[in-house]
């Protein structure tokens, strides 16, 4: 049986010298800018597969073409229960959301993580579950279909990241946008570590260590 996956939206796209990869090189990114590799381990951390969009966030629209081919796969892919936006992704997320909630709202109860980071000129709220159970309940009295459970997922929001989360090999005075991956993935690993020493076998001697967790 299949795992669950998650569905990862890349930002615009730019020619060479516009935005830094994960050495702070300028390159061309004809596909959309996202350092993947972050954004996959990310994905992996939590339990998913991950599944890389090659389409730039831009133009943001329910009927973009990053917006159009994420709701393909994940209609067509009930395995796909989690989505991360990056920059232009992270700003097409709301209206592929809007979308499902106006259209496909039978299908918001399967999604369970929900990513968005370096998107600040949307705020928090525009990403929240009850923000899309509200448009749903506006279309099922407009007679959209009917048979939908509420939705209910977590939400993990970040604007960039501050200048200290930038790698140690690269240029400080790059800007941190590109880096916001980086980080997030930072804060999982630093919170996997943590849980590592509170149950390690030393402090949990002389009682029962929560299952799962050794």
């Amino acid at each position: 049986m299949a795992g669950p996956k998650m569905l990862i939206l890349r930002g615009n796209s730019a020619a060479a010298g516009s935005y830094p990869d994960e050495h702070g090189d300028k390159i061309a990114w004809p596909n959309g800018a996202l350092h993947v590799e972050a954004a996959k381990e990310y994905a992996r951390r939590k339990g998913y597969e991950p599944i890389v969009l090659d389409v730039p966030g831009q133009p943001q629209s329910e009927t973009s073409p990053q917006a159009t081919q994420a709701l393909k796969r994940f209609l067509a892919d009930e395995d796909v229960t989690a989505l991360y936006g990056f920059s232009g992704g992270g700003y097409n997320m709301r209206y592929i959301l809007l979308s499902l909630a106006k259209n496909h709202p039978e299908t918001l109860h399967r999604i369970d993580r929900v990513v968005v980071l370096g998107a600040p000129r949307q705020p928090e709220s525009a990403y929240y579950a009850s923000t899309y159970n509200q448009v749903a309940k506006e279309h099922k009295r407009k007679g959209a279909p009917t048979d939908w459970k509420p939705a209910k997922w977590d939400l993990v929001y970040r604007v960039d990241p501050p200048k200290s989360a930038l790698p140690d090999d690269v240029n400080k005075d790059l800007e941190t946008h590109m880096f916001g991956p980086e980080a997030l993935l930072n804060e999982v690993k630093r919170a996997e570590r943590k849980d590592r020493v509170r149950f390690s076998p030393m402090r949990v001697r002389g009682h029962h260590a929560p299952r799962g967790r050794l």
